[in-house]
């Protein structure tokens, strides 16, 4: 099968495309000129270049390869940049997301596959988040994925075969935006555990090889086609056993947990209620629409992910500290 991924040398579309290319599929990567593809050359895929923000040019990729399938994993990250402006995202993730639709619609291309965010719902007030939720998000990331969104929601309706694949907070090796902070901080042993009620605050992770397995099931189930689909590991872990994993991978001792007023305390600092509503509000999901309709049951846990992550990092940045 011909299949045409966007975003291939980012995060998850790199991890994509390897298990693509396992399966014996004929994998185009569409790319930027600017893109590093080098992690990708040993692989025998091919290169498109073009920019999703181009309409004429994206369909003239599209025209000309003829893929049957389109896995869209291109855009603007979240948490690559906190002071990217609207705009940024809004050309990257709403602009990008319209142009492909458009011309996969036009080629007639069999289905495409969306690589959406919980980030669209991730606001409402309910601890277990559910698909059918009402959009709510306060970022511009968030903000702009559900536009995105309905731009792919528009586009179902005209007739063009999509799926909405829906990945919580994606980790893994080689993940470039929150983990590698996360990790220099654990490693030096300088972030005290924090106790309960915090420590017991629920998290929902995804991680890559997990989410990969489901943009996969994506292609082939018909029932991909209706709603969207959350993707996360099999259970939530709390914040006091994510960080237990990350310290015993690592060969870091703590001794010392945060008392739960001394957090308390935090919420009343400027600038500070934001960032611990991430990490200490429960937010979880039910995956049982997507375990039940697309077949999806997590290849990886979230101890063997965490540890497979920091294991990697470990080694890269021996190979940094050499190079």
């Amino acid at each position: 099968m011909k299949i045409i991924v966007t975003g291939a040398t980012g995060f998850i579309g790199g991890s994509l495309v390897r298990r693509l290319m396992d399966k014996g599929h004929a994998v185009v990567c569409l790319v930027r000129e600017t893109s590093n593809t080098e992690k990708l050359r040993d692989l025998g895929v091919k290169f498109v270049y073009a920019d999703i923000t181009d309409d004429a040019s994206i369909n003239k990729v599209i025209e000309n390869e003829k893929p049957d399938h389109v896995f869209h994993c291109a855009g603007a990250a979240g948490r690559k940049s906190p002071d990217m402006k609207w705009e940024h995202f809004h050309e990257a993730n709403v602009v990008g997301t319209r142009n492909i639709c458009k011309a996969c619609r036009e080629n007639d291309v069999d289905r495409v596959i969306y690589l959406s965010s919980a980030a669209v719902v991730l606001d409402n007030r309910e601890e277990e988040l559910a698909e059918d939720m009402v959009y709510a998000s306060s970022s511009a990331y968030g903000l702009s994925k559900i536009e995105a969104e309905k731009v792919v929601l528009e586009y179902r309706r005209k007739g063009l075969k999509v799926a909405i694949i829906r990945p919580f907070l994606v980790y893994g090796e080689g993940e470039p935006h929150s983990f590698d902070g996360i990790f220099r901080l654990l490693c030096k042993g300088v972030v005290p555990i924090p106790g309960p009620p915090f420590g017991n605050s629920k998290l929902h992770l995804a991680y890559v090889g997990n989410v990969v397995q489901a943009l996969e099931l994506a292609m082939y189930s018909e029932n991909a086609l209706e709603g969207s689909f959350f993707i996360a590991d099999r259970e939530p872990i709390n914040v006091k056993k994510f960080m237990e994993i990350i310290m015993d991978e690592l060969g870091v001792a703590c001794s010392h947990t945060i008392p739960g007023w001394i957090v308390r305390l935090g919420y009343y600092l400027p600038g500070i209620r934001k960032r611990f509503d991430l990490v200490f509000n429960n937010k979880t999901c039910d995956l049982t629409r997507s375990a039940g309709l697309l077949g999806y049951d997590p290849e990886v846990t979230t101890e063997e992910g965490l540890r497979r992550a920091v294991r990697n990092w470990q080694e890269r940045k021996v190979r940094d500290d050499v190079g």
